[in-house]
């Protein structure tokens, strides 16, 4: 079963109790018989937003985070975001990888939405959409193979040549539990994973 975590920053909910996101979000994973594997409400403090998304980072399932940001000094997840990878960097560990997906800004597993809902539900929505497919892909065979960024060009010949000699094998950069990403390899058997894992060892190890 595919699962999701949820934070929502901001004093209101804390407040009142009420929330509009836990809701839409709730509605979106009953349709897709997906659960929720938490829901925290995180006050708009910088310091808890740090720990909140920290914690998050290290979840081993996508986490949608909701609110928080404003304008300069009042956007809190976008800052305490840039704190964590630059605290990762003083550490000489890398920084959680970031991508785009479905317009939505995304540091490792964790999707930064805002926190109206007329403007945040249906991103969320667009983002579920794709983030939910590539669950779906981890029931298929995989292979990791431990990577190092910035890429070296060799690792970007072997991964372009990789694409080519096995075409239905899926690469994608993920992080690890240490912090460091590996590269996953998805394919539609055991054998053809295993066989593209092996050659890309044998591009990297080519003189």
């Amino acid at each position: 079963m595919n699962r999701l975590g949820l934070l929502i920053v901001g004093d209101y909910a804390l407040a009142t109790g009420e929330d509009r996101h836990l809701s839409a979000v709730s509605r979106a994973l009953a349709a897709d018989s997906a659960a929720l594997e938490f829901a925290t409400l995180v006050p708009a403090d910088p310091v808890a937003i740090a720990a909140a998304l920290h914690d998050a980072l290290q979840r081993p399932h996508p986490v949608a985070c909701f609110g928080g940001f404003g304008q300069q000094s009042d956007d809190f997840v976008c800052a305490s975001m840039e704190a964590l990878q630059q605290g990762r960097a003083e550490v000489g560990l890398p920084p959680w990888p970031e991508a785009t997906v479905a317009g939505v800004r995304q540091v490792g597993s964790v999707a930064l939405l805002p926190g109206q809902p007329a403007r945040a539900h249906g991103k969320f929505l667009a983002w579920w959409q794709v983030v939910r497919g590539t669950l779906a892909e981890s029931t298929l065979p995989s292979e990791h193979v431990p990577w190092s960024l910035p890429a070296t060009p060799r690792a970007d010949a072997a991964r372009r040549a990789l694409r080519i000699e096995h075409p239905l094998v899926r690469q994608r950069l993920v992080p690890d539990a240490q912090g460091g990403v590996r590269l996953q390899l998805t394919g539609p058997s055991r054998g053809k994973t295993e066989a593209a894992r092996k050659a890309l060892q044998r591009l990297l190890a080519a003189r």
